[in-house]
């Protein structure tokens, strides 16, 4: 740089800009005889050195100026930057260092309290219970709170709307949004799944300054346990009136006896009290199987998360059930793999799903039958049979075993103290668990109930 051409010409000029004056002066006091002509170049020469040092000087300090801009533009650490240069430097520097020092800590402090802002909104924004998603052009998703990554199990939302949600009247609201013509609304629809899922979307269009254009944010509300819960309620009703019925018939029949013609007849109220108990016990049962129903129902579309050995929810199922199978002369057996099998499930609803199936099972086997439990897996589901010897179903029955309150013998159920919702709990908690209840039966031989479930992820 210092033999340049720029740089020759540059201190040419700055040396000239100098001597100049004083080249001025010296003819001026020649042309007035007050220099000899012997000493005119010798005083236009004097400033020609010193203007070359003063130009070196000068250009080494602005150099050191430049690199320190350039350090404090790129947050370098103060006490790190070199001062070399600058120690004797000619121009009014220090003061001009001092301020960039300190706007630099202006800004430093600026960025750290947006950094945080920015964390704390985005802490805010995971933490909101409902789903919440930023729509840019196009659909697109611009952002997603933990709430909606966990509404539509992904770990990260990303991509088009369209690879998430296809309800077109959905879809056409949030076109109607972007176009202005309804720019904030809300709107209910259904999402199709393995349970179907009632959502509300609360729409808001927000005018973006960004080349993006317009920008929405979709809030979804998830009406899935709202809309269940009236549902039961009405199906409660229907149901508990239609089973109850027959049972407080009965109890009122008894009653009016006991206090009427048999009021003194002691063989008779035992008999009648006999029955009165029967009656009021299947009641009982009756009304905590259907709590227990509207109780799975409501949760039904809210997955299990819990790892669960499902060796150890079998074990405890035969200890509970080993009492009444002794007493009926009929045993069971487990045939399970040698290492454990581990699926994602509520321990507790898995151990009243096989106590119903291994129940009905000692049921409605023949007599000194032997229950089987086997457990098969295939690397991504397990097959969980429970295999009897009994009489065996007609096929036309088989697609409605499942339904509250149906029974293939309404009587010979009622007798063995069956209320009919024990395969619709069932399949219920299975459908909780993502998973699926298929039935068999060969008249005469026997039937199986076989609890298909995925496998945990772990």
């Amino acid at each position: 740089m210092l033999n340049s051409n720029g740089y020759l010409w540059r201190m040419l000029a700055f040396v000239l800009a100098i001597t100049l004056p004083v080249a001025i002066v010296a003819f001026w006091l020649l042309d007035h005889g007050q220099l000899s002509p012997d000493y005119i170049m010798l005083l236009i020469a004097t400033p020609v050195l010193p203007a070359c040092l003063l130009y070196a000087k000068l250009v080494r300090d602005m150099r050191a100026v430049a690199l320190r801009m350039e350090q404090a533009a790129g947050m370098s650490s103060i006490e790190e930057e070199p001062r070399d240069g600058l120690q004797a430097s000619l121009l009014p520097v220090d003061n001009l260092f001092l301020a960039m020092q300190q706007y630099r800590r202006s800004l430093q402090r600026m960025l750290k309290e947006a950094q945080s802002r920015q964390d704390e909104a985005s802490l805010l924004f995971d933490m909101l219970p409902d789903p919440v998603l930023v729509l840019g052009s196009e659909r697109r998703i611009r952002r997603s709170n933990a709430a909606a990554n966990q509404f539509f199990n992904v770990s990260e939302m990303g991509g088009k709307l369209t690879g998430f949600m296809r309800n077109p009247a959905f879809l056409k609201a949030i076109d109607a949004a972007y176009e202005g013509v309804i720019p904030d609304q809300r709107i209910e629809f259904t999402i199709a799944d393995a349970i179907p899922r009632h959502v509300a979307a609360y729409i808001v269009n927000l005018k973006d300054e960004s080349n993006e254009g317009l920008r929405l944010i979709v809030t979804l509300h998830d009406l899935t346990a709202s809309r269940r819960m009236q549902q039961m309620r009405v199906d409660f009703v229907a149901n508990a009136s239609h089973e109850l019925r027959t049972p407080l018939a009965i109890l009122i029949g008894a009653l009016e006896t006991l206090i009427g013609p048999a009021r003194n007849d002691l063989a008779a109220h035992q008999r009648f009290f006999t029955m009165m108990q029967a009656q009021s016990l299947r009641m009982s049962q009756l009304i905590t199987d259907l709590l227990s129903l509207s109780q799975i129902e409501v949760n039904e579309h809210s997955r299990p998360s819990d790892r669960v050995n499902l060796g150890a929810v079998l074990d405890g199922v035969k200890g509970l059930i080993k009492a009444k199978s002794v007493d009926l002369g009929k045993c069971v057996r487990l045939d399970l793999p040698v290492q454990p099998v581990f699926i994602t499930g509520d321990f507790d609803q898995l151990t009243q799903v096989f106590t119903n199936l291994v129940d009905n099972a000692l049921k409605y086997s023949r007599e000194n039958a032997e229950i089987i439990v086997r457990v098969v897996t295939d690397g991504t589901t397990v097959r969980a049979s429970v295999l009897d010897e009994g009489e065996g179903i007609a096929e036309e029955h088989l697609s409605r075993l499942t339904e509250r309150f149906y029974r293939v013998d309404s009587d010979r159920s009622r007798k063995l103290g069956g209320t009919g919702l024990g395969l619709a709990i069932v399949k219920h908690i299975v459908s909780r668990h993502r998973g699926q209840l298929e039935i068999t039966s060969v008249v005469g031989k026997g039937s199986a109930f076989t609890v298909k479930l995925p496998l945990s992820d772990s």
